[in-house]
């Protein structure tokens, strides 16, 4: 029984080692043939005009074309050939509608104008659409920007030219010109185009928004640049002859001078707080003969007494805004004060600098000095307002949203000033910027950065506009 199993055990084990040598022998020809397979594939392969050859590189080939990106538009895309995708959407920040009325508005980049649609409107706020977001500072503040200058610095060089009025009175303007300021790159001449300049209340062509605004017109328009300064500012005040706001004198002979001097050129202005409510009423004063081919206002408030009364209601108005206001316009009675007393009988030196608000200055000069009787009829003959309709050229009024002087808490400009009868004027586009403060609209050089930017939106928007209305192609459709 025992050898019978012993001898099975060993017949299994024998059979079993069989069947392991055939597989065995099995798994070494096999890999013997996979070898040679690899052998001569690799052969194949080597041989460009092997069918194993032809084969894979089309394999290749198809993997390419399906790892290559189809560009958007091509004939395997499903749009149509004619389509043109929306326009951007951009916040609304004025939807146009105003005392029962609906004026025409076009909202981008958290700006927006308000206009009448003509072809030359139409064009120019696809400028100033191009102009892009406001790139606000992080440290900007609506009120600190507006007691500060525009934190940009640009040298100007300028040429001094006194002007002398029938009463022996002095104007000083100021000419900017682009060879002497560098600004003729490879000897390239400079455009024949003049702007005048008219600068805000007791201002100057040496006031920083000034410089950085001229900067930007040699620069980057090579235009000459004439810039008006208030009698007693940044010159000297002689015969006791001052400038006003409701005087247009001084703007009358510069844009003439301006004329004279370069006969052939075509004029162009920019006024700039009180200087450019001066501008509006001189151009809608005198549509038939002012030889203004389109003009600029910056940070109009077309009715002065209104917004100096809302001023002075707040203690921060009043304080703040006013008095500094007041300051400023007190520096030619500093300097000039006892030459003005010579030449204006019954002056009141002492009270005029004692004002601490600028109705309290006011209530000296317009009755001692300027030579009115009754401060209403001051007041009315000071407003633009009632010009507004008699512009005839195009006129971009640029307004900043936070405007201190004219806004406080969420209120807006476009809530305060006379939009719609802006609107109304086919030859006016009313642009009001996100962000600006008052005459300051200093940028950063990205979105919330620390450094400012070396122009500011009024400096890029002014340079729009005038390439725009300069420009030869566009004259057709704006004359």
């Amino acid at each position: 029984m025992a050898d019978a199993a012993s001898k099975g055990k060993d017949v299994q084990e024998e059979s079993f080692g069989e069947k392991n040598g055939v597989e065995d022998d099995r798994k070494e020809s096999g890999s013997d043939s996979q070898s040679e397979l690899s052998f001569w594939s690799l052969i194949e392969l080597l041989s460009p005009l092997s069918p194993m050859a032809s084969s894979m590189a089309e394999r290749t080939e198809d993997s390419k074309k399906k790892k290559k990106k189809i560009p958007y538009g091509f004939r395997e895309s499903l749009v149509p050939e004619d389509y043109v995708p929306p326009p951007k959407k951009h916040p609304i920040v004025f939807e146009g509608s105003m005392i029962g009325k609906e004026l025409h508005v076009r909202n981008f980049h958290r700006h927006f104008a308000c206009y009448q649609p003509t072809d030359f409107n139409e064009a120019l706020v696809n400028e100033l659409e191009k102009l892009g977001e406001y790139k606000l500072p992080a440290w900007y503040s609506s009120m600190l920007c507006s007691a500060a200058p525009t934190l940009v610095e640009h040298s100007v060089k300028y040429e001094r030219v006194e002007l002398y009025d029938s009463s022996g009175g002095l104007l000083a303007v100021d000419w900017a010109f682009p060879e002497a300021n560098d600004c003729c790159p490879d000897g390239e001449p400079s455009s024949e185009c003049v702007l005048c300049v008219f600068p805000g209340l007791a201002g100057h062509s040496d006031k920083d928004y000034i410089r950085s605004f001229v900067k930007r017109i040699l620069t980057a328009l090579r235009w000459k640049v004439c810039v008006l300064n208030w009698r007693g500012f940044n010159c000297p005040l002689k015969n006791g002859k001052v400038s006003s706001p409701v005087d247009l004198t001084d703007m009358t002979m510069t844009i003439y001078h301006a004329s004279k001097r370069f006969p052939t050129s075509p004029i162009f202005a920019a006024g700039f707080s009180m200087g450019s409510n001066q501008l509006v009423k001189y151009i809608g004063m005198n549509a038939e003969d002012h030889m203004l081919t389109a003009a600029l206002s910056v940070c109009n408030g077309f009715e002065y007494e209104l917004h100096l009364q809302r001023l002075e209601q707040t203690p921060l108005g009043e304080q703040v805004y006013s008095r500094g206001m007041t300051y400023l316009h007190q520096e030619y009675l500093r300097n000039y004060g006892e030459e003005l007393r010579e030449h204006v009988e019954g002056f009141e030196l002492e009270k005029a600098l004692a004002a601490a608000k600028h109705s309290e200055l006011d209530e000296v000069l317009v009755k001692q000095v300027y030579g009115y009787h009754d401060m209403q009829e001051y007041y009315n003959q000071v407003a633009s307002r009632p010009f507004i309709s008699k512009v005839n050229i195009p006129l971009l009024c640029l307004q900043s949203s936070d405007d201190p002087l004219f806004t406080e808490g969420d209120w807006r400009c476009w809530q305060v000033l006379p939009v719609d009868e802006l609107h109304d004027n086919k030859h006016i586009v009313y642009f009001e910027s996100e962000y600006g403060s008052h005459l300051n609209f200093v940028e950063a050089t990205i979105q919330q950065g620390l450094l400012r930017e070396e122009y500011t939106f009024c400096d890029r928007a002014a340079e729009a506009f005038f390439r725009f209305a300069s420009s030869t192609s566009d004259r057709k459709i704006l004359f």
